[in-house]
């Protein structure tokens, strides 16, 4: 098995592990409504960069998927919908605008470089007519319709009502 492979697997196995151990027990439906909301949103833009050959995963975890969805299965419904689970739950909302561009800037930073450090070093990720910054911005925009929506969910849930 290739290190990428292992890569994938590792890195799978910590984010299941940091759900498990930083995802509180009473915001576990926040953080499925979280998940599924992401990946409605990195579904169809993952499908028309690597469509539009911009952008190419050649390999994946489960390599028969390939086949199919030329996307990448970890990073679109897995990773990055993880990363959005944490940014929602832990966003400081009643911060300055300072810090919350500040939040913002370090997770789409932090997602972008991990993005980058696959691409020049594994053959996981690779960039044709994509760029950095253009993972950056996609990255910023995502998280802000996801959070948009968890928020917009979480204005019509009343706790204790059953309907």
């Amino acid at each position: 098995m290739s290190f990428e492979r292992w890569f994938l697997i590792g890195f799978t196995i910590i984010c299941i592990i940091s759900l498990f151990k930083f995802v509180p027990k009473d915001k576990k439906r926040d953080a499925w409504v979280l998940f599924l909301f992401l990946q409605l949103i990195t579904w169809p833009a993952g499908l028309f960069t690597v469509e539009q050959g911009w952008i190419e995963y050649p390999i994946q975890l489960l390599p028969q998927t390939n086949e199919y969805n030329k996307t990448s299965f970890s990073f679109e419904f897995f990773f990055f919908p993880v990363v959005a689970i944490f940014f929602s739950l832990y966003f400081p909302r009643r911060k300055n605008w300072k810090i919350i561009l500040l939040y913002y800037v370090g997770i789409a930073g932090f997602f972008t470089i991990l993005e980058v450090f696959l691409e020049r070093y594994t053959a996981l990720v690779k960039y044709k007519e994509w760029t950095w910054y253009w993972s950056f911005i996609t990255v910023v925009i995502s998280l802000v319709i996801n959070d948009s929506c968890y928020k917009w969910f979480k204005k019509g849930f009343k706790p204790g009502t059953s309907e």
